[in-house]
């Protein structure tokens, strides 16, 4: 029936859309790799070549090896990390001038449908999907204290630490994608709207 050939149509613009939104975002999204093979992944947040990931995937490194998803590989040297936030931002010159991802300006709402990107266990440029399944989370591992973290479904694992968030329908960063709870597939990212002046604070100094 007509109706139906429209459905049909509407699911396959859906679908090329999705593809688009991801393409855009594995461009710019990094595998880190450190010279003692610890992995992690990070993205491009500005055109200085500057790449936000977790603190504890460059914790006690000054250099590291970034890897595109054409596998190219670039030198990055971390210019800014925190001690009680799980964040750092590693500069790669390589990048300079490279369109970066979208930062969202808003917190993101629980039923907001997301993307995880990053390099679970080596797997560069995985794409899991799920919602927000819960806001202001408050926990701490190790030094670092999480707080106001959103709570994921969609599944992460060690590598997918440092990557982004992002709005399926947008593309525009909500998170850092950077713990996640042994049992089941619950993961936590922290929002970016409230790390961006730290961030923004190492680029520019």
């Amino acid at each position: 029936t007509a109706i139906s050939m429209q459905a049909n149509a509407d699911e396959l613009d859906e679908s090329k859309e999705l593809k688009d939104v991801i393409k855009q975002v594995q461009a710019v999204v990094v595998m880190i790799e450190l010279a003692d093979g610890s992995l992690g992944s990070g993205f491009l947040y500005n055109e200085l070549g500057d790449v936000i990931t977790n603190a504890h995937v460059v914790h006690g490194a000054r250099n590291v090896a970034v890897k595109m998803e054409d596998a190219t590989e670039y030198e990055g040297t971390v210019i800014g990390i925190s001690d009680e936030v799980d964040v750092a931002v590693v500069r790669v010159p390589g990048l300079i001038g490279k369109q970066p991802l979208e930062l969202s300006q808003k917190k993101a709402e629980i039923g907001e449908e997301i993307l995880a990107l990053g390099s679970p266990l080596g797997y560069q440029n995985t794409v899991t999907t799920g919602i927000i399944s819960g806001v202001g989370r408050n926990f701490e591992i190790g030094t670092f204290r999480y707080s106001d973290a959103y709570q994921i479904s969609a599944p992460i694992a060690p590598g997918n630490s440092g990557g982004p968030l992002v709005n399926k329908k947008t593309g525009q960063v909500l998170g850092i994608n950077s713990a996640r709870v042994e049992e089941g597939t619950i993961g936590f990212s922290i929002p970016i709207i409230n790390v961006m002046s730290m961030v923004e604070e190492w680029s520019t100094t």
